[in-house]
């Protein structure tokens, strides 16, 4: 065999190998996010940024997943960042509950911190997140600290 089919039978394999490997793992990925958004109910919150939030992001309480992002959208008569939420059912999240967008990774990688309230009303499918917080931005952060020096 000459040296240039070898080639091109070693190219092929690699593509094929690694063709196989991504769709396992695209697959993988989907069915994980089906699995979530399964037994779950709805809520949201506005946050005046939701800069590096995606669909399919996680939502914690105390570092533990307990949902998932759904949607991320511009609520069009507020102008403001709409992200819906899917929560585990056995999860019971008192109606005063406030929810802060934080960094899983200096990559970038967000979720949405749940902090539980107090209130005996607890939310149900559809209700609203009243509380919310975006991440504080590196530029927003500067300034302040510039502010701070130059008082």
């Amino acid at each position: 065999m000459r040296r240039s089919h070898i080639f091109e039978i070693t190219t092929g394999i690699f593509v094929l190998v690694s063709t196989i490997f991504l769709l396992f793992f695209a697959f993988n990925k989907l069915a994980y996010m089906r699995k979530n958004y399964k037994d779950c109910y709805k809520i949201y919150g506005l946050f005046s940024s939701a800069n590096g939030t995606e669909i399919g992001d996680s939502v914690k309480i105390s570092g533990v997943d307990v949902g998932s992002i759904t949607n991320v959208s511009l609520d069009k008569t507020a102008y403001v960042a709409r992200i819906d939420m899917c929560i585990n059912r056995d999860i019971e999240l008192p109606i005063d509950s406030s929810a802060t967008i934080a960094s899983s990774s200096v990559m970038g990688g967000k979720f949405i911190n749940i902090s539980p309230g107090s209130d005996a009303k607890l939310m149900s499918n559809g209700d609203k997140l009243e509380h919310t917080q975006s991440e504080a931005s590196m530029g927003g952060i500067m300034d302040k600290i510039i502010g701070m020096f130059s008082k």
